[in-house]
């Protein structure tokens, strides 16, 4: 049995294929192995929106215990003995994406001068400032019928709480699961235009305020329930409690008794499974490395293995020559190659490509996109400096590529669209779509110096320690 007392944040439940056994992995990550058969197991996702559920951790007894609890802090009469309990699980839209902030803003300075015989004179002046961030953005949004008394959205909770995939056996024959009705397209329109009402906020000093989205991914999450219905002096009354913490998120009194939304199958929308296949070589059938990465490289054939696949994408992976450094870590960077019509254009955005005619993103995660902005830009200015060779195996020394091909197209789009955007502060700036001509894979040497990576070849390009984990 996985041991889960050290894991934290977001899980998803998986079945062994091999074996059957019960399997825990994070989100973030798609390859585990068998504890039961020491199989090496991949997640596959489907192309339609994943659907998750988060089980009730509270008993129908411990639910109507906290009800009352909330009761009797409000000073109002218990539950009765005629007390109904209804079970449901609720669905919500998980969304996910970048998002990039633009705020203008002006700030007040102060000088101070020395006079004659020590007096001092206060020279006050503003100064125009436009600060540009990128960051994570996860927020969720029902996807049932409209209902005032459930909550709108379970915030912060899909974050950090463990699920499991949706499935009938993963529901328990006491709930009952709720359809989803709202469309994806009405629910990521209405995200976008909230986060465009965050520019009226804090309005802009000068010029525009912007905030947009890029690359919002979606799944759905099933979140529990209980509504618990009892006679009172004032009729009626009915809380809906949280099946997870045990809250109580709405009191309703003089109320009719609620009838569970019986609605046409043809209304519901669909979903897709995760499924779980063997982790193996295409060419040999040998079980391929157990950690994440988008790349590797057979131990047994010793053919390279991509887990996507593009037209553009040059065979073989180069790595960076010249280090002296024994400890080096080889750091894996997309290489996208520019048309011409763009390179001009590229450069002068970035201010410091040189010759350059590549634009250079890490293939490696994090959560700190302002800080993989500012790694591209330095990785592109350096790329043409360095020289490269062929490599076909990997050692300790190679880190694994965990930000796919997909997700790095989408990542250069954000990329230039933050160049274009630092130079204009925002105005009359719109994303345009990334179109390479060629896509290759290279590796990059580094060392630890304190705080940072400092890449042992030309000794210019720095990184933060934890921006790669």
């Amino acid at each position: 049995m996985t041991d889960h007392k050290n894991k934290s944040g977001f899980f998803i439940g998986v079945t062994c294929p091999g074996c059957g056994s019960r399997l825990e992995m994070e989100a973030d990550f798609f390859v585990l192995t068998c504890e039961s058969c020491g199989s090496v197991l991949r997640i596959k996702m489907p192309e339609i929106p994943p659907a998750y559920i988060i089980k009730n951790t509270k008993s129908r007894r411990e639910a109507r215990s906290f009800a009352d609890r909330y009761l009797k802090k409000g000073s109002l009469p218990l539950t009765e003995s005629g007390v109904e309990i209804k079970m449901i699980y609720q669905p919500y839209w998980k969304v996910d994406a970048v998002l990039l902030k633009v705020r203008n803003r002006v700030e007040e300075r102060h000088v101070y001068y020395a006079q004659e015989y020590g007096a001092e004179q206060d020279v006050s002046y503003e100064k125009k400032l436009t600060d540009i961030n990128l960051a994570a953005y996860s927020m969720t949004h029902s996807a049932g019928v409209e209902d005032d008394e459930i909550p709108h959205s379970i915030g912060m909770k899909a974050t950090y709480l463990r699920m499991e995939p949706y499935s009938q056996d993963n529901i328990p024959d006491d709930f009952e699961c709720l359809p989803v009705v709202r469309p994806w397209e009405q629910v990521i329109k209405n995200v976008e235009q909230g986060t465009a009402r965050l520019n009226e906020i804090n309005p802009a000093a000068f010029g525009k305020n912007k905030t947009k989205l890029f690359h919002p991914i979606a799944s759905i999450i099933y979140f529990p329930y209980y509504i618990i219905e009892s006679n009172s002096n004032q009729g009626l009354r009915r809380l809906i409690v949280d099946g997870v913490s045990g809250s109580v998120t709405s009191l309703v009194n003089n109320c009719q008794p609620r009838e569970m939304n019986a609605l046409d199958s043809s209304t519901q929308i669909e979903f897709g499974n995760l499924d779980v296949e063997l982790h193996r070589c295409p060419n040999c059938g040998y079980d391929l490395p157990g950690k994440q990465s988008y790349v590797y490289i057979c131990d047994n054939c010793h053919q390279l293995v991509m887990l996507e696949t593009h037209p553009l994408m040059s065979e073989g992976i180069n790595a960076v020559v010249g280090s002296e450094y024994q400890n080096d870590r080889l750091f894996p960077f997309w290489s996208m190659k520019l048309p011409d019509s763009d390179v001009g254009v590229v450069r002068m955005m970035f201010g410091g490509i040189y010759d350059s005619d590549r634009l250079i993103l890490p293939a490696f995660r994090s959560a700190n996109f302002e800080s993989l902005f500012k790694l591209s830009k330095r990785m592109s200015s350096a790329a043409p400096k360095m020289d490269y060779i062929s490599i076909d195996v990997f050692d300790r020394h190679y880190e694994p590529v965990t930000m796919s091909l997909s997700e790095a197209l989408v990542m250069a789009e954000v990329i230039i669209y933050r160049a274009k955007v630092g130079k204009t502060s925002g105005e009359n700036c719109e994303p345009e779509q990334f179109l390479p001509i060629e896509i290759s894979l290279m590796y990059a040497p580094f060392h630890l110096e304190s705080y940072f990576y400092v890449d042992s070849v030309l000794r210019a390009v720095t990184f933060e320690k934890n921006l790669a984990g």
